[in-house]
C-alpha cells in the first residue's frame, strides 16, 4: 500500500514515524508569509503581481507535487517535507530539526548565499543536494553530494565543436565586461586548441567571416545598443557568407527583439530549459497542472522545472540511485561527477529558428 506523507510550511500531515521510508526534503524560498498577508483587492496589474510573487518559486513546488502524485499512484512509498526558507535564520532552524538530519535527499532552489549552508550540511550527513538553477561551477567543487541540475556552460562549447568541427568561430563579446558564457566558451577553445576570433559587440564580425569554412558566430552580450547596431549591419549587408548565429536567451526577452529579421537567418540559442507545447508528454502535464491548481505551468514560472526535478531525482534515491526510466519536460539531464567534487548536468538544449517558431535541435 502506497503512504506519502507531505509536510508543508506548519502544516504536518501524519505523525506516524517512517523510519523505513526515504525521506525528501524540500527547501523553497516561497515567502508564505507575506503573500499571505497581501491584500488582494491591491492586485491591479500584472506588475502588482510579479512584485508579490515573483521572487517565490510556488509554481516549482506546485510543479513538484504533481511529480509527488504520480509517483505515489506507481506504488512508491516514501515521506516528504516541504519548509519555506528565506533568510539564514529560519535555514538555520530547520536544519537543526531532528527529522531533518535524517533525509535521503535535499532539493535547494535557494538564493545564493543561502546554498552553501545546505551544501556544506548534505556534506556532513552524506545526504545528496540538488540545486536546480545555479550556473556556477564551484557548488561541486570538493563537494562529492550536490548535483548540479543547470547544464555545464563549457558542455555548449562542445556541443558547437563537435557539430561544427573546423569551423571558423568568432565570439562577439562585450566590450566592457566579460561574461560567464564567453570565459566558458574561451577557457574550452584554449584547453582543446581551437582557433576563434574574438570580436568586440562594438565592432561588426562580418569582416571575419570566411568564405571557405563553416562560420559559427557567438554573441555573448547583452547591450540592446550593440545588438541594434549588428543586426542593422547584418540585414545591410551585400552577400555575406552563410554563418550559423548563437545568440543569448535573454535577447529573446528584449523589446527590440524583431524575430522577422532574425526568421531569414540560421538563428539558434542554447537553453538550459526548454519545453515543448507539441509533446505529449507537456501536453498531458499541463492537463494535470491546469486541473490541479488553476493556471498554466510554463518554463517562465518554474513549474516544469519543478516536475522534473522532483521526478528525476525522487525515483533515482529511490531505485538507489540507478538512473530513472524518465523523460524530462524541461530538462535534459546527463550527469558527470568532476574529478573530488559533485555531479554536474552535461546536456545542453540547442534550440533553432525556423517558420517563426523555435524547436529543439534533436
Amino acid at each position: 500500500m502506497k503512504k506519502i506523507l507531505i509536510i508543508v510550511i506548519a502544516v504536518i500531515i501524519a505523525a506516524v514515524p517512517v523510519s523505513a521510508q526515504k525521506s525528501i526534503l524540500f527547501l523553497l524560498p516561497l515567502d508564505a508569509d507575506r503573500a499571505a498577508q497581501t491584500d488582494i483587492e491591491n492586485l491591479n496589474s500584472q506588475q502588482d503581481i510579479d512584485n508579490i510573487f515573483g521572487r517565490t518559486l510556488i509554481h516549482f513546488w506546485e510543479g513538484a507535487q504533481i511529480a509527488i502524485s504520480e509517483l505515489g499512484d506507481e506504488g512508491n512509498d516514501f515521506h516528504v517535507i516541504m519548509r519555506d526558507v528565506t533568510d539564514a535564520n529560519k535555514l538555520e532552524r530547520v536544519l537543526n530539526e531532528p527529522d531533518i538530519q535524517k533525509v535521503d535527499l535535499i532539493i535547494a532552489p535557494l538564493y545564493g548565499k543561502l546554498f552553501p549552508t545546505v551544501a556544506e550540511f548534505g556534506h556532513q550527513h552524506k545526504i545528496p543536494v540538488v540545486n536546480p538553477f545555479t550556473s556556477r561551477h564551484d557548488i561541486i567543487e570538493g563537494n562529492p553530494y550536490v548535483y548540479k541540475a543547470n547544464p555545464s556552460l563549457e558542455a555548449r562549447a562542445a556541443y558547437l565543436c563537435n557539430h561544427h568541427p573546423g569551423a571558423n568561430f568568432i565570439l562577439w563579446t562585450s566590450d566592457n565586461r566579460t561574461t560567464p558564457d564567453a570565459e566558458a566558451y574561451k577557457t574550452y577553445f584554449t584547453e582543446h586548441n581551437i582557433t576563434y576570433h574574438q570580436v568586440p559587440d562594438s565592432a561588426f564580425f562580418g569582416d571575419h567571416l570566411s568564405r571557405t569554412k563553416d562560420n559559427v558566430v557567438i554573441a555573448c552580450f547583452h547591450n540592446v545598443q550593440s545588438y541594434i547596431n549588428g543586426m542593422t549591419k547584418t540585414l545591410q549587408a551585400n552577400k555575406l557568407p552563410n554563418f550559423t548565429w548563437i545568440i543569448p536567451e535573454e535577447w529573446l526577452l528584449m523589446e527590440e527583439f524583431n524575430i522577422d529579421n532574425m526568421n531569414g537567418l540560421d538563428v539558434n540559442y542554447f537553453a538550459s530549459y526548454f519545453a515543448d507545447d507539441a509533446e505529449e508528454r507537456t501536453q498531458v502535464f499541463n492537463y494535470k497542472y491546469g486541473e490541479r491548481f488553476h493556471c498554466l505551468p510554463s518554463v517562465r514560472n518554474y513549474a516544469y522545472q519543478g516536475y522534473d526535478i522532483a521526478k528525476f531525482f525522487i525515483s533515482l534515491i529511490l531505485k538507489d540511485y540507478r538512473t530513472p526510466d524518465f523523460e524530462p519536460i524541461a530538462y535534459k539531464f546527463q550527469f558527470k561527477r568532476i574529478e573530488k567534487g559533485g555531479f554536474e548536468n552535461m546536456k545542453a538544449r540547442f534550440i533553432h529558428l525556423q517558420n517563426y517558431e523555435f524547436k529543439e535541435v534533436k
